[in-house]
């Protein structure tokens, strides 16, 4: 018993068949594939062809997922499958039906919404992807008026399942300024690097649920050689009243790294 959905007697689909479904060459299937035919020859003349360029498409679909819409929107919006939502967005094939591009054409921008609650879940990728770059959780905050920083923190560890729509919206804005830049922090990179988040060139459509991260090509950053500490600089300006914040900004190294040197140095342990 087949589970696969057949298309009605007199279709052209029910005519032709496919590779899970035998041709049907029942007298109504032979009309509906006939008339199919007579349609397509009248479209052409009358300048209707059955596929069209699809290069208007896919620059339309590029203008929509500018405007913050995902393949995922659109494909709901349209009533197009979201596989080929992507394919054209990309600009894989040359052609595109005549009908298929009549329903994403007429697709416009959505409006964020500002009202309301959202799944969190393309939040929680953002500020994550955020971490991978070295964007903690006051850069982030701080990259949108509307963020507070234990709003971030929450929605980092992945304690929301639902934020509001004002929220989202101001993670998007705060991603959008970030994403394409690195942070000075180490500890958060590390930190994602050991949760196994992963950064925005691994994701093709970040809200899709069922999306999955492409780890494909995707540069690993380098990790940061350690800075040589002069255990006698160290020594000298700490005697002088210097800070272990302004020891450390002169020698371009963490805190830490200068906490340690200091003890080694009363130690009189060598570099």
């Amino acid at each position: 018993m087949t589970t696969d959905r057949q298309p009605p007697h007199g279709s052209e689909a029910r005519y032709k068949g496919s590779k899970k479904r035998p041709p049907c060459r029942c007298r109504t299937c032979i009309n509906g594939w006939t008339r199919a035919g007579q349609k397509r020859l009248l479209g052409r003349l009358e300048g209707r062809p059955a596929s069209v360029p699809a290069k208007p498409v896919t620059s339309h679909l590029n203008m929509l997922l500018a405007a913050n819409m995902t393949h995922q929107q659109i494909a709901g919006v349209s009533g197009v499958d979201v596989s080929t939502v992507r394919a054209h967005a990309a600009g894989r094939f040359p052609n595109i039906h005549r009908t298929t591009a009549e329903k994403l054409l007429a697709v416009r921008p959505l409006r964020r919404p500002t009202t309301g609650w959202v799944p969190a879940l393309g939040a929680i990728r953002r500020c994550r992807a955020l971490y991978t770059l070295g964007h903690g959780p006051k850069a982030i905050a701080a990259a949108n008026p509307d963020l507070q920083l234990r709003t971030v923190e929450y929605i980092v560890r992945g304690k929301r399942i639902y934020i509001t729509a004002a929220c989202h919206n101001a993670v998007s804005d705060a991603y959008r300024a970030l994403c394409q830049t690195t942070g000075p922090s180490d500890q958060v990179r590390q930190r994602a690097a050991k949760e196994g988040w992963h950064g925005p060139l691994a994701w093709d459509d970040i809200d899709d649920p069922n999306e999955q991260p492409d780890t494909e090509g995707v540069v690993r950053l380098i990790k940061r050689p350690k800075a040589f500490i002069d255990l006698e600089l160290v020594a000298r300006r700490t005697a002088q009243g210097h800070t272990a914040e302004q020891i450390a900004a002169e020698i371009g190294c963490h805190i830490r790294s200068v906490v340690r040197a200091r003890r080694r140095a009363e130690m009189g342990v060598a570099a």
